[in-house]
């Protein structure tokens, strides 16, 4: 693994920089203004629990369109070619390490659950269509952080901010900015695993007795099959579907209540399927 010695952290030293700037920003996040990661969106409080999923009464949960919005996004999942890595640069380790560093960043900064799924699907598309060297990792990271940012925030944080303390300048991340729009062409928005986990959540209805239970673990689920290069591979829907039924096979159904015979595209994930599994040994890892 890439070491700069007393240069841009990476690696061990990226996680120890994300750690140390969480534990000196936590006794600072409680009041309305937070100096280093801009205002507390309060709008977000009005329509989002603060797992990330919307409010029973949100009106921007659009229950008469859901449907309809389901069978769209499984459509277009089957048309897509899905990810392909044929890279070989980044090994699995150099990728975890950095989704770990930017899931720190996201919780440093009061961010949205939706900001960070769609940042950690940014620097997947990033690797794929970049091929960077190791060195350019957190350069990506940190730039791909800004975009979701910009377009998922409200008060996204400043870059000069995102940028303190490393060795990255303004200018460095601006220009690729540039270039991850350009080969994505400016279609920043994927349906990653957080959009399906809601829209799915939704159609399969629970038990609201422990709502909030079953938000909290499948949420947990989700944010673990970030940092893990072998979900890459399996379809996001796919992914969703196994954490609802990975949350029904520890709470039982009499908690839960999934009702799966509402989901019109999918079936009943098996319990010998190998995203099941790979939540297994993650856990148990």
């Amino acid at each position: 693994m890439h070491q700069n010695q007393g240069g841009r952290v990476f690696g061990r030293h990226l996680d120890n920089f994300a750690e140390k700037a969480f534990k000196d920003a936590k006794d600072r996040r409680n009041g309305l203004i937070d100096e280093i990661g801009g205002k507390e969106n309060v709008i977000n409080d009005a329509v989002l629990t603060k797992d990330g999923w919307f409010k029973i009464d949100c009106p921007q949960k659009v229950l008469q369109y859901q449907q309809e919005i389901y069978e769209f996004l499984h459509q277009r999942e089957q048309e897509s070619q899905g990810f392909q890595n044929n890279q070989r640069k980044i090994n699995e380790t150099m990728r975890n390490t950095t989704i770990r560093f930017v899931i720190k960043q996201a919780k440093l900064y009061n961010l949205k659950s939706e900001t960070l799924f769609q940042t950690v699907d940014l620097i997947d598309q990033a690797i794929q269509y970049i091929n960077p060297e190791v060195e350019k990792l957190e350069l990506i990271a940190i730039t791909c952080l800004f975009i979701a940012s910009k377009y998922e925030e409200i008060y996204p944080p400043p870059l000069g901010v995102l940028i303190r303390g490393t060795e990255l300048r303004v200018r460095e991340v601006i220009e690729m900015e540039k270039e991850i729009l350009y080969k994505l062409n400016f279609n920043v928005i994927s349906d990653n695993t957080l959009i399906w986990l809601q829209l799915i959540g939704e159609l399969l209805g629970c038990n609201k007795r422990y709502l909030e239970l079953i938000k909290q673990r499948s949420m947990y689920l989700a944010e673990l099959s970030l940092s893990n290069d072998r979900f890459l591979s399996i379809k996001k829907s796919t992914i969703a579907l196994t954490i609802f039924l990975a949350v029904e096979i520890q709470f039982g159904y009499q908690k839960t209540q999934f009702q799966w015979d509402r989901l019109s595209q999918h079936s009943k994930p098996s319990k010998d399927s190998k995203p099941l599994k790979l939540f297994a040994y993650c856990l148990k890892k």
